[in-house]
């Protein structure tokens, strides 16, 4: 691990464009938050009580699983998400990155980066630059909304104020990559009251991506009991396409390129490392409570206990945490590929995915290509099977759909993809 140079430019060895991805990632789950928001479905518990014992339980389990996972990956990225990585010890993240390096799971240097809370970075002024120099390279901010009433529906401690503060205090340190997160779709939203949130967010210095989610409702969270007893909580889906619409319009009306369905980059350079490699099938491993990994030569997938106690035994026992491992047909495969690749600008291309899943797949869907495209839905560049499927705005907009009515019947069962 390397500390980064303490100024708010690109690192002179950050290269200005990204390609897709090829080395694997490191996903790091830290399960602990200070409060459950009630939209959350994610493996999460309240740190409470004991907070500093509990912790230090989850890292000494944490570095005896990349122990346990040791292997020669060689990811470029680590990435820290939660739950809420911000509540996490000084020293944790370099010391983790560094065990990781040192099990050959990490290539040297890697890129780190953590989820983040603003109202920790407003409690103790000193957290960025900690973070700066325990290497860490990019900070995704939960920012979720600026307009206060619904900072308080979504169950946010932070409150607009509190954002341009942590945004300040990153760009200070000279973290080089600052996202923000916003959620989108609460029940009363506008176009005009989201450009608002939108254009100010953009604004921020500092800032150089966004990521805007729809609103999702769970069964099982808080606010999935509350649907379920009849309350509105999220605007209709006619209106949700209205409000998907002003995401894209206003974002790049103020510098924001979209490069995947809801995440948007100031400028190439800073598309996210880590996430491309989820869209583009790249190889990932994922540790912690609940992580999930996949490891394409074998089209599998597996993931870890869900709970931390149950998590936590299986390692006291020298075991892997694995819960659970599923391996993809080909028609899996392809379908998952499709559904991915349709969300990113960088689309689908026609010539691999022929190589992977047949030719007679792209021949016998290529009148439904020439339908999209005369639509609006998507750009076709170069011919018809080998060329590339480019995705629209209005294209993203419907990209699960486009996915699901691609067909799969001329695709050999037992053809296994590369």
């Amino acid at each position: 691990m390397t500390d980064r140079p303490d100024s708010t430019s690109l690192p002179p060895d950050l290269p200005t464009e990204t390609p897709e991805p090829a080395a694997p990632g490191l996903y790091v789950h830290v399960p602990f938050c200070s409060r459950i928001c009630p939209y959350c479905d994610f493996a999460v518990t309240p740190l409470g009580g004991p907070g500093s014992e509990r912790l230090d339980r989850y890292r000494q389990a944490l570095l005896q699983e990349l122990e346990l996972r040791a292997a020669a990956l060689g990811a470029d990225t680590v990435y820290f998400g939660g739950g809420t990585p911000s509540l996490a010890p000084a020293g944790f993240f370099r010391e983790v990155a560094s065990a990781a390096v040192e099990r050959g799971l990490a290539s040297p240097s890697p890129f780190v980066f953590l989820e983040a809370n603003p109202e920790d970075l407003v409690h103790d002024p000193d957290l960025a630059r900690r973070w700066a120099a325990e290497g860490v390279w990019g900070v995704s901010l939960g920012v979720q909304a600026l307009d206060e009433s619904r900072l308080r529906f979504l169950g946010r401690a932070h409150n607009a104020s509190d954002v341009a503060v942590a945004v300040s205090r990153l760009a200070e340190a000279g973290i080089p990559w600052i996202s923000a997160d916003l959620i989108y779709g609460t029940a009363g939203q506008t176009p005009d009251s989201l450009r608002e949130e939108l254009v100010a967010i953009a604004a921020l210095p500092g800032v150089n991506h966004i990521s805007a989610y729809e609103l999702s409702i769970e069964p099982g969270t808080p606010f999935g009991r509350r649907q379920a007893r009849g309350e509105t909580l999220a605007v209709r889906s006619d209106h949700a396409s209205a409000l998907f619409r002003e995401v894209h319009e206003t974002l790049r009306e103020s510098g924001f390129a979209a490069y995947e369905a809801c995440n948007f980059a100031a400028a190439p350079e800073f598309r996210s490392r880590h996430n491309r490699k989820y869209w583009s099938l790249v190889e990932y491993l994922g540790v912690g409570p609940s992580a999930h990994s996949f490891a394409p030569e074998r089209g599998e997938r597996f993931w870890n206990q869900r709970a931390f106690d149950d998590w936590e035994e299986a390692i006291l026992r020298g075991e892997e945490p694995t819960a659970e491992r599923e391996t993809l047909c080909s028609h899996e495969r392809a379908l998952e590929e499709l559904f991915l690749r349709l969300r990113t600008t960088d689309g689908l291309p026609l010539g691999r995915f022929a190589a992977r899943y047949g030719e007679a797949v792209v021949r016998a869907n290529r009148r439904l290509f020439r339908d999209w495209r005369d639509r609006g839905l998507v750009q076709l560049r170069g011919d018809e099977l080998r060329g590339w499927l480019l995705p629209t705005r209005d294209g993203l907009a419907v990209a699960d759909a486009l996915a699901r009515e691609v067909n799969l019947d001329a695709l050999a069962h037992d053809r296994n993809a590369a």
